[in-house]
């Protein structure tokens, strides 16, 4: 005689996972909604005060909308321009000396030598380090007249340099997101490092394979994926640096420095011209969508093959 236990079951087994799913839902609602108030409805209310001319100088301006005449302006703009590329330049340039800097630290910390653990525990401190007290510290190295930097120069018998002048500023700034940040690179690469297979690394050296050529067909192809997915979280973060930035030079001298964040800070805080800020903030999301969707889709498609 066939028993019918397995077909009654099945749709026992179906309430009973749609029953602690709909409780899963439930426990999630609290957090949705904290999202939603937090997250998502300042920035749809963002999008909103963009398309008005809201200034808090002038009493009833929240109301006066304008449509795309904001957006209209920045593209007009020619302190924009300069925001965009002195940004721009700023992340490009960083992530370019931080991603082989990190690359040569993961190399070397991957190697077993005395005290490693010690030297690479020194290696991050200054990832950690708050930005702000960054800022206030280097403004003090880079002092034209008692800063270290410039101590050291002179006890070389080498000219002294105006690091936060109008020729250095810039680079000023990126040599100390290059000290701050190459720390990152170094974690995420020592990582990919440390997970390549080892059985095949030793296969290739068997069968002849240098250093150079393991480096070149098997680490670098392995390597590849840490590195955009490092790229991506490093763009993101150059692209909206502000404390370290204005800290230094305030965005000077003139508009030397002045990046995306700086420029949106002194109209909303300065000029306190709200919805240019806003618009500002939107032109810098669809900045970092298209600079880094072509990385994201890269990662999809290489996760897709790798299943």
């Amino acid at each position: 005689m066939k028993s019918i236990a397995p077909a009654v079951a099945i749709p026992v087994r179906d309430e009973v996972a749609a029953g602690a799913r709909r409780e899963a839902l439930y426990f999630l609602m609290p957090a949705v909604a904290v999202v939603l108030v937090v997250f998502v409805a300042p920035i749809v209310y963002s999008l909103k005060v963009s398309f008005f001319d809201w200034s808090l100088v002038t009493p009833g301006s929240e109301d006066m909308f304008v449509g795309f005449a904001n957006y209209t302006w920045l593209l007009s703009n020619s302190s924009f321009h300069s925001a965009l590329l002195v940004t721009l330049t700023y992340a490009l340039v960083s992530i370019a000396i931080e991603l082989p800097l990190g690359l040569a630290l993961a190399l070397l910390l991957n190697q077993s030598f005395y005290l490693r653990p010690l030297f690479r525990g020194i290696m991050i401190i200054p990832m950690v380090l708050t930005p702000s007290v960054l800022g206030i510290f280097w403004k003090l190295f880079y002092d034209p007249s008692a800063g270290l930097f410039n101590y050291v120069l002179g006890a070389l018998g080498l000219p002294r340099i105006d690091w936060l002048g109008l020729d250095h500023a810039l680079m000023s700034c990126i040599i100390l997101d290059v000290w701050q940040m190459t720390p990152f690179f170094m974690l995420v690469l020592l990582a990919g490092l440390q997970s390549r297979d080892q059985e095949l690394i030793e296969a290739a050296s068997l069968d002849g394979a240098g250093a150079v050529q393991l480096f070149r067909y098997l680490t670098i192809p392995h390597l590849l994926p840490y590195i955009l997915v490092a790229c991506s979280f490093r763009l993101i973060g150059a692209l909206a640096d502000f404390d370290k930035i204005f800290l230094l030079t305030a965005g000077g001298p003139g508009e030397v420095t002045t990046t995306l964040s700086v420029l949106a800070y002194k109209l909303g805080f300065s000029a306190f011209d709200i919805s240019r800020t806003a618009s500002i903030a939107w032109v810098y999301l669809v900045i970092v969508l298209i600079v880094c969707s072509p990385l994201m889709f890269y990662l999809q498609r290489h996760a897709f093959k790798a299943r």
